[in-house]
């Protein structure tokens, strides 16, 4: 059965930060996908430094612009962009403009 991402409620991140829209939870798959999810984030909006030890996380913007920085590389992506963030690596996201971004995490272990 299809969802629509305007069905979905939205709901704060466990980063404190912007809210997310769950299109996909780590209970309704028997794959090692964790979550996948619709997130915005407003201008000015940070999502703290953190790092997972047993996830990868994936990032496709949907629009907008955010800084997002792994490790020490620090990149400016846009709508298009792709993202691999491999477990265990720190990272922080800080939108510049309102930012939409689809997450989705997958374990590793």
């Amino acid at each position: 059965m299809p969802k629509h991402l305007k069905d979905i409620l939205p709901q704060p991140t466990s980063h404190g930060t912007g809210e997310k829209r769950v299109l996909l939870n780590g209970t309704e798959t028997e794959t090692s996908v964790t979550q996948i999810a619709v997130t915005l984030m407003r201008a000015g909006e940070t999502a703290a430094i953190h790092k997972h030890d047993t996830m990868e996380e994936y990032f496709f913007f949907l629009r907008g612009e955010a800084a997002l920085t792994v490790g020490e590389e620090r990149m400016v992506c846009r709508a298009g962009d792709f993202v691999q963030i491999t477990k265990g690596n720190f990272h922080t996201l800080e939108a510049i403009t309102d930012t939409e971004v689809m997450t989705v995490g997958v374990a590793t272990e």
